[in-house]
């Protein structure tokens, strides 16, 4: 479908819809009355909160963050669900040469592609409905504080949206509330980046003047409300993300970001202050979808790579796995411990040991290998992610089945930014140190990280931290592997090309980044 007309009407349409307002007689559902309805105080305030429920499920979204997860070897598995057994799998030389992105209408394997984009750009298209309503129509919704409100959360998605294109495609349109839609053109990466970073800043600005609660129904069916001061620090740490997350390789990590100005905003993100943890309510499989909780905390669905078990427990954890399987392991790790997990029948049900004293509170163990060895016996592990089961037993009531608070960003992830930005620009070690031990020793009960080992030990200590404590939020645990040295098997592709439905609109040149390319080149 063509960019401009999504923009212009159908985005506001879908967004009515989703957002239950009353029906706007629309005579034509092609052509949307978008005049009376930018001029709806009732309807403007819907679609504000109907951007934040698109861009949740497209975070979560499996279609897009299940390759990622999977190619970063964070994650493991072999369905072929989402495209997951193709992107992550290795050629039988241990590359993925052969694994570029599918960028052609006839291939199945394309919706990988299309969801970040057609997501994100559904998103961008309600924010950018909101802001034309109150900042050039100068509508007011109810009263001062309710039209301020709004606004911010509408430029935090604007932002939102924006970093996803920024982060997992090579160029994209960068649209606002004064574009013409008329003359769209591709904006490079780096341009789409900064044009991101700078409505988180417009966000900030907006949040820490204005006093707000956010209505019940904008972050989920729950009670989850968040304050004018709590969407100021989530600004803070997605534009934290936003740069830190950018860069395809090494190169353009040490060379292209702004690392005190990571430092910067996660010195003011939802660590700081009174912590807090972002997360909205998930309803399951219907409106509100945490869909990589569905995933990723059922452990008969989807697993830990072996190269993370492996630094949790290096004794008992081969990498890859050895055919045997791994054996219950014996951490020093308190959040995998001895991975017993849950009760009799959960033991019975999924092959763990019921759960012990020593229990982790993040991993379990399974003597049950569930993935077909024929795809390859590397997507097997022994170990799943069990951090954000809070039953305790897989209840299909809880996230296994994608209901309740769903995280999306967390203190420790805030923190493990913050702590980056310092030790990328070799800066204050004893604070980076501190923000590390705030996950490793607080929540892993590990010997505490110190200055005094120097820059190298602790990015490595670092680095851990990450791979354990990203797991789960969105594709977050992906971009730190893409952007060290190593982190990705050679041959994966590092970002996305424009899909090809949208490159055929125009009759553009389908292309694909991956093996031999893996992505375009730095922008100047």
């Amino acid at each position: 479908m063509r960019m401009t007309t999504f923009v212009r009407g159908l985005g506001l349409a879908a967004a009515l819809v989703l957002a239950g307002c009353k029906s706007l007689d629309i005579e034509n559902p092609n052509d949307p009355d978008a005049g009376r309805a930018l001029a709806d105080p009732a309807a403007i305030n819907a679609v504000a909160g109907g951007a934040v429920r698109i861009w949740f499920n497209t975070y979560e979204g499996m279609e897009g963050t299940g390759p990622l997860v999977t190619q970063a070897q964070t994650y493991s598995s072999s369905w072929n669900n989402f495209n997951m057994n193709f992107y992550s799998g290795l050629d039988l030389d241990g590359t993925r040469n052969s694994r570029s992105w599918q960028n052609n209408p006839s291939s199945a394997a394309r919706t990988s592609i299309e969801h970040y984009w057609n997501g994100y750009y559904s998103v961008l298209s309600l924010a950018t409905n909101v802001l034309k309503a109150i900042r050039i129509n100068n509508l007011v919704i109810n009263n001062a504080a309710d039209t301020r409100r709004a606004e911010a959360v509408a430029l935090l998605m604007q932002g939102a949206a924006l970093s996803g294109i920024a982060l997992n495609y090579d160029k994209g349109y960068i649209i606002d509330e004064n574009t013409d839609l008329a003359s769209l053109t591709y904006s490079d990466r780096k341009a789409v980046r900064d044009a991101a970073k700078a409505k988180f800043d417009d966000a900030i600005a907006v949040a820490s003047a204005n006093a707000f609660t956010t209505p019940l129904g904008w972050f989920g069916p729950g009670s989850l409300s968040y304050s004018n001061t709590q969407i100021a620090q989530l600004a803070n740490t997605m534009a934290a993300e936003l740069l830190a997350a950018w860069p395809r390789n090494n190169t353009e990590a040490a060379s292209n970001v702004d690392w005190a100005a990571v430092a910067t905003y996660a010195a003011n993100g939802i660590s700081s202050g009174t912590p807090f943890d972002f997360k909205i309510t998930g309803d399951g499989t219907s409106t509100w979808n945490p869909e990589i909780m569905l995933w990723f905390v059922d452990i008969s669905s989807g697993r830990v790579h072996t190269r993370i078990a492996n630094q949790l427990d290096p004794v008992t954890q081969q990498t890859p796995w050895p055919l045997a399987g791994n054996p219950q392991p014996n951490s020093p790790d308190r959040r995998l411990g001895d991975g017993s997990f849950g009760d009799a029948s959960t033991a019975a049900q999924f092959g763990t040991t019921p759960r012990t004293v020593n229990g982790g509170t993040d991993f379990a163990w399974s003597a049950v290998a569930i993935f077909n060895m024929a795809r390859g016996s590397y997507h097997q592990s022994n170990i799943g992610h069990i951090r954000y089961d809070e039953s305790g037993v897989q209840d299909p009531n809880g996230l296994w089945g994608g209901v309740g608070d769903a995280p999306l960003y967390s203190r420790q992830q805030n923190d493990l930014l913050w702590a980056e930005a310092l030790l990328m620009q070799n800066t204050n070690l004893a604070l980076a140190a501190t923000l590390i031990n705030n996950s490793r020793v607080g929540r892993g009960a590990l010997a505490p990280a110190t200055a005094g080992e120097g820059q190298t030990a602790l990015l490595a200590k670092l680095r851990y931290e990450q791979d354990v404590e990203l797991l789960g939020l969105g594709p977050a645990s992906y971009y730190p592997r893409r952007r060290v040295a190593g982190g990705l098997v050679t041959g994966t592709p590092r970002e996305m090309p424009v899909p090809a439905q949208e490159l055929g609109v125009f009759g553009q040149a389908l292309y694909t980044w991956g093996g031999a390319t893996p992505n375009s080149p730095t922008p100047p």
